[in-house]
């Protein structure tokens, strides 16, 4: 596309502290997830990145710097940011509430629904103040394209879904791609939100010309969705396609899997005390963040009962990777102490310190512990994507196995390289861990070099690219 780009996304993959020595501020890359994929993306782009400040420190450099940062990612990329200030309670209660409690737990199934949700005034409180987070957004992108002839705008992940419609109010035929991070649920579950939020959000969505997700089921889902709920929306779900009060929205699957220049910049290591602590044991690495989908206390349970079965596995240990995240959540907070405690009983079970549990947010850690594994499990009860499944068998040097949840969006490309399971199955994932840790190194090898050839072909930049031609496709038959 020959037309200016405009990149958003709500988390960055920056925040700042002051030096303790000099007091000026200095920039602090976190590890993983949606900013830093977008962060990339705008490496890639050569682009100004829009996204929100979030501490008292973020609030202070965006002041000090009101037309944006440099700053150099892992990868080497150079990159620009700008930090959003918004108001404080607006951001506090869109932070913590209507993003991390109401619509997470909407996407990833995060209610029983016998004893939870139960919405009240607070969640119609929370909507308006997404309102004034989304104004924030949409005002800054148009602010910034206001000069622009043919802007081009790329709305990045679930908290920014009331952009499109914003941006298309004021821009009636720019190209907007809105791409959603996360899983999409089926519309029985959508329904489960107040008529206001489950309507009012597909509705900020349709005006976008592009809509994509990581994987096919997830854009079922969403297909399904406007079809159940927007009553005058056209839908063909065979071409991907809804046409919604004169305008057409491709929804599409454009899966990623990983930067390259990302994982070659990387110093991975250990954390201190693994390798001694590991020897030269086989080690099952179970990796993922302190969410309850990422289901590390079922993969615990599985090795117990691995270890139980079969005494050609009882040599081996377990690695529970966390990298902490939204800990101010309670069901994360929850997750966490349900998993040390399933661990203190396995340990109970099968000799102090077999399974052990490490967190922090160093990805050289992480992928250090991806490099050691001889056996890797992702058992999310559900998943965007998980992008460490490609990367693992990447960086990997003992031809790990890996155990793969069917409910990983990763699983639509993986799953025939992987022992795919079902993530609510103990029997099948002990079976799994049995197989991957009694399996000869011939098989290992084998296996181990049809997963990195299916895997390498998803990079970051590949991803990049096919959001532009899928855009550019869909604006053209617009």
């Amino acid at each position: 596309m020959d037309r200016h780009l405009f990149l958003a996304s709500k988390r960055a993959a920056v925040s700042f502290a002051p030096d303790p020595v000099t007091g000026a501020l200095r920039p602090w890359l976190a590890p993983g997830g949606t900013g830093n994929v977008v962060a990339e993306q705008a490496g890639v782009l050569d682009v100004t990145w829009i996204a929100s400040a979030d501490t008292d420190d973020d609030h202070r450099a965006a002041r000090e710097n009101p037309n944006g940062l440099s700053l150099r990612l892992r990868s080497g990329r150079d990159i620009r940011v700008r930090l959003l200030r918004h108001d404080r309670e607006t951001f506090d209660v869109v932070q913590n509430f209507m993003t991390a409690q109401l619509m997470w737990a909407a996407n990833n199934y995060g209610w029983d629904r016998w004893t939870t949700p139960t919405f009240g005034a607070e969640t119609y409180t929370a909507l308006e103040r997404f309102t004034e987070f989304t104004e924030d957004f949409a005002g800054a992108l148009l602010a910034d394209s206001a000069d622009v002839a043919d802007p081009v705008y790329l709305v990045h992940d679930y908290q920014l879904v009331g952009v499109p419609a914003r941006l298309r109010a004021v821009r009636a035929t720019a190209p907007i791609l809105l791409f959603v991070h996360i899983p999409w649920p089926s519309p029985d579950y959508w329904r489960i939100l107040p008529r206001a939020l489950r309507v009012g959000l597909l509705e900020g969505m349709l005006p976008a010309t592009t809509i994509g997700f990581f994987a096919e089921r997830w854009c079922r889902n969403f297909l399904d969705c406007v079809a159940d709920l927007i009553p005058d929306a056209d839908v063909d779900r065979n071409a991907g396609v809804i046409r919604w009060r004169g305008r057409r929205t491709g929804v599409r699957t454009m899966p990623l899997g990983y930067s390259p220049r990302a994982l070659d910049a990387d110093h991975p290591r250990l954390p201190a005390g693994i390798a001694e602590w590991a020897g030269d044991a086989p080690l099952v690495v179970h990796s993922g963040r302190t969410d309850p989908m990422k289901n590390a206390e079922r993969a615990v349970r599985a090795f117990v009962s691995a270890h139980r079965r079969d005494p050609r596995v009882r040599s081996s240990r377990m690695l529970v990777r966390m990298n902490p995240n939204r800990l101010y959540v309670e069901a994360n907070a929850d997750y966490v102490r349900r998993v040390e405690y399933t661990i203190a009983e396995a340990n109970a079970e099968l000799g102090p310190d077999t399974v052990r549990l490490h967190c922090d947010n160093e990805v050289e850690h992480t992928i250090g512990c991806f490099r050691r594994a001889d056996v890797l499990i992702f058992n999310s009860t559900v998943d965007g994507q998980n992008l460490s499944t490609f990367e693992a068998p990447l960086v990997n040097e003992r031809d790990a196995d890996v155990i793969l949840s069917e409910m990983c969006g990763a699983a639509e490309i993986l799953a025939p390289v992987c022992r795919t399971i079902n993530p609510f199955d103990l029997v099948e994932q002990a079976d799994a861990l049995i197989a991957a840790l009694t399996a000869s190194s011939a098989e290992r090898a084998a296996a181990a070099e049809r997963r990195r050839k299916v895997a390498e072909p998803w990079t970051l930049e590949a991803w990049v690219r096919t959001q532009l031609e899928r855009l550019d496709a869909d604006h053209r038959d617009d």
